[in-house]
């Protein structure tokens, strides 16, 4: 089961959502389950009134196998339970080929409204991780295949501080399939992508490409070398991508994926890979289904008491000071976009008042040598300074994130972490007996086979010092 949420603006209306629903071009049967225009259109007036910037939420459900029209109700019923949503505006069915052949022909698009009956907005915190728990949970409860998200110990997390013990039990079930696991899988493209490419072919064309040379992977047995030679007589070209180890494949002047994702490899195994080419690539796993998990892998271990402190406080160690959306200049820029538009009302006096400061600025350099910091006059020359320093910023930032994960510090975090969360599932006796006494180091050492360093024992690589985002626009 995959679901995605966009939330749509009240400034953008209703419109380009409904004729998105109602395209018949792209799908072979748009069937309505419920609802009309007109409450859409209610909806974004509703937004408008209260002054609130988004109108509507659209959420696709798409389930990998086929589902009655009860379990669709029931996983909009805990859609709506788990954001504390009014019922949907609208339910749209949509009936096409999926892209791999294999899956269920059938999603459905669900419209809420962001304005609540009582006036307060539609919750839209964590709405990502939120949404991989309602997958998750439909998935166990009603038998589909498990899959592995990018947000997995997140969701495991939070069905556990639930109050509702069937999302404890699948909590333990989801920690069964998949704690400790290594890699968390990324989706091939963004939505954003995928929509782009759309509206300049005219139709879908990523998941197709995406299809395609996943199955001339398959075909060629996994191995790189002829992979390569095999795509390249299709027009596929390879090339290396502006991050360091991403490695772009696409068709010249079209559009383009990471090699990695396309062939469900990490950054590095591709990189590895790319030396010894002729090599073939083991195959995946198969997808799990809770029966075979709780046939083929032993039940977590009751977690002690001091384990969720343990693996709290290497979250800690391991968490940088910037977040990821920290480190973006646009996002950055986003609280000083005030004063471009105080720029942008100014009156006249305003105007000729800041032209006078910076004409006496300038004189007093040019008589004193006082060189005093000028604001921005116009509008444009506060974008053009905001944008340079929080470029700078955002390089600073990342530059620290990138020489934080690469510390020996937090890297002894990560594999203690990742060790920690092995043991509660591992099936080696010696170390069920040691999880169940809390002796997290002999567990740790019987899984892989060395002396234990604790992390304390590694030391701390000094921090990067970064410039402040205030100090940079002070004169914007």
């Amino acid at each position: 089961m995959i679901i995605k949420a966009s939330r749509i603006t009240a400034e953008s209306t209703h419109r380009h959502l409904y004729r998105h629903l109602m395209r018949t071009d792209e799908n072979e049967e748009v069937r309505i389950v419920q609802g009309r225009e007109f409450a859409l259109a209610e909806a974004v007036k509703d937004a408008c009134h209260a002054k609130r910037r988004y109108g509507l939420r659209h959420v696709i459900l798409s389930p990998e196998q086929a589902t009655s029209p009860e379990i669709f109700q029931k996983i909009v019923t805990l859609y709506q339970s788990e954001f504390g949503a009014d019922p949907p505006l609208m339910i749209v069915e949509h009936q096409k080929k999926r892209a791999d052949g294999q899956s269920y022909d059938r999603h459905w698009h669900v419209v809420f409204a962001e304005t609540l009956t009582n006036g307060r907005s539609l919750d839209s915190r964590f709405t990502r991780i939120r949404n991989e728990k309602v997958a998750r949970f439909t998935e166990l409860a009603f038998g589909q295949p498990l899959t592995s998200g990018k947000h997995n110990d997140a969701v495991i997390r939070a069905l556990e501080a639930s109050s509702n013990p069937h999302m404890q039990r699948a909590a333990q079930d989801l920690k069964q399939a998949f704690w400790g696991e290594e890699h968390t899988p990324q989706a091939t493209f963004t939505d954003k992508a995928h929509q782009v490419t759309k509206r300049k072919a005219g139709k879908s064309v990523l998941p197709a490409m995406r299809t395609h040379l996943r199955k001339r992977w398959q075909e060629e047995g996994r191995v790189l070398l002829s992979f390569i030679e095999r795509v390249a007589e299709e027009g596929y070209l390879i090339r290396e991508g502006d991050k360091p180890d991403v490695w772009l494949i696409g068709q010249n002047g079209g559009a383009h994926l990471a090699l990695h994702r396309v062939l469900n490899l990490k950054k590095k195994e591709l990189v590895a890979l790319l030396s010894d080419a002729n090599r073939p690539v083991p195959l995946s796993p198969p997808r799990l289904t809770i029966k075979a998990v709780k046939a083929n892998k032993p039940p977590p271990i009751a977690v002690p008491p001091d384990y969720a402190q343990k693996l709290e406080a290497l979250r800690h160690r391991i968490r940088p000071r910037w977040k990821r959306s920290e480190c973006k200049a646009e996002l950055i820029a986003l609280p000083y976009q005030n004063r471009v538009r105080r720029l942008e009302n100014s009156t006249l006096g305003e105007i000729l008042e800041r032209l006078l400061a910076a004409l006496i600025a300038r004189m007093l350099k040019t008589l004193f040598g006082l060189s005093i910091e000028v604001p921005p006059i116009t509008a444009n020359e506060a974008r053009e300074r905001i944008s340079q320093a929080c470029a700078e910023v955002a390089s600073l930032r990342q530059q620290y994130v990138q020489e934080h994960f690469a510390s020996p510090e937090v890297q002894a975090a990560l594999k203690e972490r990742k060790l920690l969360k092995q043991c509660l599932v591992s099936d080696n006796p010696v170390t069920r007996q040691a999880m169940q006494e809390g002796v997290w180091g002999k567990a740790m050492m019987s899984l892989r086979g060395e002396p234990r360093v604790p992390v304390h024992a590694v030391p701390k690589l000094p921090l990067l010092e970064t410039v402040s985002v205030s100090s940079g626009l002070a004169g914007a």
